[in-house]
């Protein structure tokens, strides 16, 4: 599977992203409207951060929207649904009125400003092209349903490998995103495959500054599969050569909870459905 790089300074963006999406779940956007320079700089910062002891000042608590806020060390790091072995990364959950360390709080608020910004015109360009395959309760409003309370930037470290990591254990094992769509910029390092319909496994092309956008497992619902929600992983380093530290900043966008997203499902109702997969 070829995921296709879309030039958003293009005439043909628009329908190149959604024609992309419609295929395989995935676009990258080059000459996207996000800050490069910030997101290089980001990238940096966040991992003097991890590597720092401050992380430990600002452990995660719950939310009232039900999100995670702040720092997540790797021992209680996730599982993905289906697997048995915790990922191999820690990371630190940015929402709204998240305390963030000082040095890092403004670069966090400008790039989440800015990725909700891009996301609602990418929503809305599905919008217009696949209204018609949208549930009755998010038809033409897809744009208009994103949620900052219940979205998240999540900024995630996944640390050079010890050579002690438990048997199976990857950076991240093969999963779906929840949401609507991801906005993910384009990592430090390589590790990020998409799985295709012919069962095998392709590495996301991109470069500096590209944003990788995938459909999630929400989206796919209220489109009655039309947009796929495709599973994706982060492989561990292959050599000594490149087991170095990865710094990588999904933003995933959420609806507001109670929206229809199909017969079956509220946004709220699907979300605590994966919820109770992963406490099983």
């Amino acid at each position: 599977m070829t995921v296709a790089v879309v030039d958003m300074r293009s005439a043909e963006a628009e329908m190149a992203f959604v024609e992309t999406l419609k295929r395989t779940g995935f676009a990258v956007l080059r000459n996207s409207p996000l800050d490069a320079q910030r997101m290089a700089r980001m990238v940096d910062d966040w991992r003097d951060f991890f590597f720092g002891e401050e992380k430990w000042k600002h452990l995660a608590e719950e939310t009232p929207s039900g999100n995670t806020s702040g720092y997540i060390p790797p021992d209680v790091s996730e599982t993905a649904v289906g697997h048995d072995v915790k990922d191999l990364k820690e990371f630190f959950h940015i929402v709204p009125d998240t305390i963030l360390p000082a040095g890092l709080a403004s670069d966090a608020e400008s790039h989440l400003i800015e990725a909700q910004a891009l996301g609602r015109l990418l929503l809305g360009w599905l919008d217009i092209h696949c209204g018609s395959a949208l549930s009755a309760g998010l038809r033409g409003e897809l744009a208009e349903s994103i949620s900052p309370a219940d979205s998240l930037l999540r900024v995630l470290h996944y640390p050079p490998l010890t050579g002690d990591e438990p048997p199976d254990a990857v950076r991240a094992a093969a999963h779906e995103d929840i949401n609507l769509i991801t906005l993910l910029p384009v990592s430090s390092e390589p590790g990020l495959q998409v799985l295709g319909r012919d069962g095998k496994w392709t590495d996301v092309p991109g470069l500096p500054g590209d944003v990788i956008v995938n459909s999630g497992d929400m989206l796919q619902e209220a489109s009655g599969r039309q947009l796929p929600s495709t599973s994706h992983r982060v492989i561990n380093p292959s050599d000594e050569s490149s087991n170095l530290s990865r710094i990588s900043m999904p933003y995933f966008i959420a609806p507001d909870l109670d929206i229809q997203l199909s017969e079956k499902h509220t946004a709220g109702s699907y979300l605590r459905e994966r919820l109770d997969l992963l406490a099983r």
